[in-house]
């Protein structure tokens, strides 16, 4: 049998804001492992970021430094 709920961010935080400590490191603990926390994510084209940010009339020089920053990063680096 599979129950199904809709449970809103909020009473979500207010559960988690009534745990003892011991069962909220449980829960963390759980949501690590189970790889909820660190779920991959689809990554846009760096030239598409800096282009949204020079759409927003960011200046060169912070594009540049953006652009950079983003090559260098861990996230468009990792395998």
């Amino acid at each position: 049998m599979l129950l199904t709920v809709d449970v809103s961010v909020e009473d979500i935080i207010k559960s988690i804001s009534k745990m003892a400590l011991n069962d909220l490191e449980k829960t963390k603990n759980a949501l690590v492992n189970r790889t909820l926390y660190f779920q991959k994510y689809k990554k846009d084209k760096i030239e598409n970021v800096v282009a949204d940010f020079k759409a927003e009339g960011y200046s060169n020089d912070f594009l540049k430094d953006l652009e950079n920053g983003l090559r260098k990063s861990s996230v468009y680096n990792e395998n």
